[in-house]
């Protein structure tokens, strides 16, 4: 059977835009909660309560992640800047359809928004920019971020890494070089460059056999997105960083490190095992901690949160954490799993206690302190909630949210009847809005469902949807059997309404 994140991918159709969820400002302020860094003053966690919050994004693409978000938190003010006019004049119609009126999209490049008259920043993020442009953009990101982003803000940046993509490099070399000045597509380049590339390896060339790069791994790069070839392969300026100096880069702009979004990646859990704690542990300095991890791991991407200032959250503050943030299930309860693989090993939580919280997460999200309360009416100890909540939460299986407000119940609604309205079309969105500050999948067969009458059979379901769906085989049919197992969680998300 297909796990849970295969099953809601069905039915996205080509081009379909995405939305990237660690970009939302209650998985930053999760970030720096857990790490015990104190969240933006703007955030309805923060000092600043009610004030409502600042959100940039720097080369926002088609702006999906950032209208998305605009729509689910409509007391923050939001600011997607991209130098391609004909991308966000598809954000902003979105948001004009659906009265979203707290974004605004703005024509500039990183040299000129440095310029530009912007207020100051609770979050800025950096998601698919920051190793794949030349080191002077690099440093106008850098003086963007201490021009613009507040004292106590947290700025999220993605960046291709180090040591993972130093075996690559060979390979992305000649890639550029192969078919440098040819009149060729990027997959006729491919093809040229991986020629050449298997007549070094055929001949042993020593440079080549000391990356570990077998004939069998080069084979597994004919399925890389033609999107990521042109962004890692072709572009000249795309060069993987070790984390070391990415924290160099934010130290100079007085940015602390305040963890990874991942955290299955994060240096507590990881420390508390071997060999991580014995390679981790003698290092000591944070940047010196993170690059013995991903030395371990290979890694090859990294999406970190620095936090302006690195002011600590109070020892006391346990009303934030109790509180503060609610969860929610990534998937419907029935295909949770309660085991999983993890970076030091495998992870087995299949008990009473888990189940009893994925059934009270099914209903509804809910804090930890609503999860303690009610476990503690069944006799469960506090302690093993927070173990489960853990559990699932490293294991990606639960995501951190904003408890609703009226606002946003309003807002959400529009923006995802505006969405629905384009299932189908070259501007589909496969993900909806929510009163929870974020976005989840909801695949385009679905959409079209959850405006159908409840008690049609699925083969009607599929008939119907397949009047507005482009071509998509057996998957409208499939998704129409599935959907009962799916309306629940929809429902609980306030997604069908």
């Amino acid at each position: 059977m297909a796990n849970g994140q295969d099953i809601a991918a069905e039915g996205m159709i080509p081009g379909a835009r995405a939305f990237a969820k660690e970009l939302a400002p209650s998985f930053i302020d999760h970030t720096c909660i857990v790490n015990g860094f104190a969240p933006p003053d703007g955030s309805p966690l923060g000092e600043g309560v009610g004030a409502g919050f600042a959100w940039c994004e720097l080369h926002c693409g088609s702006a999906v992640t950032a209208t998305l978000l605009a729509g689910s938190n409509p007391l923050g003010d939001f600011h997607a800047i991209d130098t391609r006019a004909a991308l966000l004049e598809q954000a902003r119609g979105l948001a004009k359809d659906a009265g979203v009126r707290n974004i605004a999209f703005h024509e500039l490049s990183v040299e000129q928004a440095l310029s530009a008259s912007f207020p100051m920043f609770d979050y800025i993020v950096l998601n698919g920019i920051y190793s794949w442009v030349p080191l002077s953009e690099r440093g106008m990101i850098l003086a963007f971020v201490r021009k613009f982003l507040k004292p106590g803000g947290a700025v999220l940046v993605t960046y291709n890494a180090r040591p993972g993509w130093n075996r690559l490099d060979p390979f992305r070399r000649i890639f550029r070089e192969a078919t440098r000045g040819a009149n060729m597509d990027d997959k006729s380049r491919f093809k040229a460059a991986r020629e050449v590339y298997a007549k070094l390896l055929e001949a042993k060339a020593p440079a080549l056999m000391a990356t570990g790069v077998t004939p069998a791994s080069l084979a597994d790069l004919e399925h890389i997105p033609l999107e990521a070839l042109a962004a890692d392969y072709a572009n000249d300026f795309a060069d993987p960083l070790y984390v070391t100096e990415v924290f160099s880069d934010f130290a100079a702009i007085d940015c602390m490190f305040a963890g990874p979004i991942d955290m299955a990646e994060s240096a507590p859990v990881l420390m508390r095992r071997e060999p991580f704690k014995s390679a981790m542990e003698p290092m000591p300095t944070a940047a010196g901690k993170e690059l013995a991890k991903d030395m371990l791991r290979d890694t090859r991407y990294r999406c970190d949160v620095f936090v302006r200032g690195g002011r600590r959250m109070a020892a006391d503050n346990r009303a934030m954490v109790m509180s503060g943030l609610a969860f929610v299930l990534e998937q419907p309860a029935a295909l949770t799993r309660y085991e999983a693989r993890l970076p030091y090993g495998e992870m087995r939580f299949d008990n009473e206690h888990a189940h009893a919280l994925v059934d009270a997460l099914e209903t509804a999200p809910r804090t930890l302190g609503d999860l303690i309360a009610d476990a503690a009416a069944r006799g469960m100890d506090a302690d093993a909630v927070v173990g489960n909540v853990h559990a699932l939460l490293v294991s990606a299986q639960i995501r951190p949210v904003y408890r609703p407000t009226p606002e946003a119940t309003q807002s959400a609604r529009k923006l995802r009847e505006a969405i629905r309205g384009r299932a189908g079309t070259p501007d589909a969105i496969g993900y909806l809005p929510t009163a929870y500050g974020t976005a989840f999948v909801v695949p385009m067969p679905d959409q079209v469902f959850l405006g159908l009458a409840r008690n049609l059979a699925a083969d009607e379901m599929a008939r119907t949807a397949s009047q507005t769906l482009p071509p998509m085989g057996d998957v409208i049919l499939r998704r129409a059997r599935a959907f009962p197992q799916h309306l629940s969680r929809y429902d609980a998300l306030g997604l069908s309404s």
